[in-house]
């Protein structure tokens, strides 16, 4: 979803799930906009599963530090599902207002290691959902997050230490612009935070 000038939403699961139940689990992400683009008009794309799974890669064995890129794994030791960006040669279905990569990965395979080629000069996150991992030969547990240095190094290595391990690598071009925040809303001033509140009270919100 692209809040952009001002939209109004709810967030819930399908009447199917509430009657079934279980477990619910979700990953909500702020991404945002150059000052440019804030103003436009409020957008929603509906990804669907299948729309992700058509945009999957197998992982990538880790060669060392001085090769280049690595050989493709079989796709039994995990795979790289693209929801928005690219990796080798699986584009993500989300567009984006700036350059985004967001990567649902699966490793099955247990210590071994397989690399992340990310753009240079991107801020990196690497969030553990299931399972235990190692990045950069650093331990991260279940529910984790490391934040990687933003440098002139842009592979990201990754062991899995359990099985059916679950991770998401999210990467992106920053902005550099100043961020003004307040409840909902996010700008670069409060001055135009200020505004944003008085059209949500005043009706025009999206206009």
């Amino acid at each position: 979803m692209t809040a952009a000038r001002g939209i109004i939403h709810q967030e819930f699961h399908s009447n199917e799930f509430s009657k079934r139940g279980g477990t619910f689990e979700m990953c909500q992400l702020w991404v945002n906009l150059p000052a440019k683009d804030k103003m436009v008009p409020p957008k929603y794309q509906e990804i669907l599963k299948k729309d992700i799974d058509q945009a999957t890669s197998p992982l990538y064995v880790f060669g060392g530090e001085a090769s280049g890129c690595g050989a493709p794994a079989d796709l039994s030791e995990g795979s790289v599902r693209v929801i928005a960006g690219a990796f080798h040669d699986a584009k993500g279905p989300a567009s984006t207002f700036t350059q985004v990569d967001m990567w649902d990965i699966t490793i099955n395979s247990v210590d071994k290691s397989f690399e992340f080629d990310t753009v240079p000069g991107n801020n990196v996150i690497v969030f553990v959902r299931r399972g235990a991992i190692e990045v950069q030969g650093k331990p991260v547990e279940s529910q984790g997050v490391a934040i990687m240095t933003r440098d002139d190094s842009t592979k990201v290595v990754i062991k899995a230490k359990h099985e059916k391990s679950q991770i998401l690598i999210l990467a992106g071009e920053p902005i550099e612009e100043p961020i003004a925040a307040q409840g909902p809303f996010v700008m670069n001033t409060f001055e135009e935070i200020r505004q944003a509140n008085m059209d949500f009270h005043s009706g025009n919100f999206g206009t």
